[in-house]
């Protein structure tokens, strides 16, 4: 594995403003026309008649991190722990509120499904479309649409807009296309709960196969600890924001069921 630093995350904070509009009931909705009639300020009765609930939630508070070329990390944890918003960081979807990250080489994501598609293309134009993206050429590109055809299973469908694909459908194609578009980096979420398991069970030995055969770089999000196991020899477990642990997978995974079981 090459000691080449691929993500260096130094200190990254990442706050979010969420809150609530408490909106004019029809009493008040009927007062506040009838009082815009005699000419109020209606701007100032919006100031009146609702009240703005808001506070401040921080997805990632002071994390750290790096990842060299060729590690395969696992990034496991509760719902609401980080670990997405952290990949959104890394792919460029967001950015961090404090702190600095940098990203060396081509990244390939798989995040939500819907992410990287567009809705009216065909699977074909899509494929071109992210490739694009990814900063191919199109000979490249067609040297690889065959297989990611084939990984993809969809081949019957290529020319129908992907607004028409079943969310199991539309995972298999956007997996087969980050996958095979030679990324530096690749970061894959929990969308492959959405494939029935042999279809994971296919995207975790193609990751596997990804990294242990290049020096491409994987990050993995999963609450599945089998599919980390098999894939990941780093692990990173995320709670409230924060990094707790950071080690072996094996080592790090039995911390966190150990937890997990002493909730029960």
């Amino acid at each position: 594995m090459s000691t080449d630093i691929k993500i260096q995350v130094e200190n990254v904070s990442k706050k979010y403003i969420i809150g609530s509009v408490a909106r004019l009931n029809l009493s008040d909705e009927i007062a506040y026309h009838l009082r815009r009639l005699i000419g109020v300020n209606p701007d100032i009765l919006s100031k009146v008649d609702r009240v703005i609930h808001e506070r401040e939630f921080w997805a990632l508070n002071d994390v750290s991190l790096t990842i060299r070329s060729g590690e395969a990390v696992g990034l496991i944890g509760a719902n609401g722990a980080g670990k997405s918003t952290l990949l959104k960081i890394l792919s460029r979807i967001t950015p961090p509120t404090t702190g600095r990250v940098v990203v060396t080489g081509r990244v390939g994501t798989m995040l939500e499904v819907g992410t990287g598609f567009h809705p009216e293309l065909t699977g074909r134009e899509n494929i071109y479309l992210n490739g694009a993206i990814l900063g191919m050429s199109r000979k490249e590109i067609d040297r690889k649409f065959d297989a990611i055809v084939d990984f993809s299973g969809v081949e019957k469908f290529l020319e129908t807009p992907v607004k028409r694909y079943s969310s199991g459908m539309y995972v298999r194609l956007a997996f087969a296309v980050a996958s095979n578009l030679d990324p530096d980096i690749l970061i894959v979420d929990e969308v492959l709960a959405v494939g029935d398991a042999a279809f994971q069970r296919k995207c975790v030995e193609r990751m596997k196969a990804i990294a242990a055969g290049s020096d491409t770089t994987v990050i993995f999000v999963s609450h599945s600890m089998a599919n980390v196991r098999m894939l990941c020899n780093r692990c990173v477990w995320f709670e409230n924001g924060r990094i707790i642990q950071d080690g072996p997978t094996q080592d790090i995974c039995q911390m966190y069921e150990q937890k997990q079981l002493n909730k029960t």
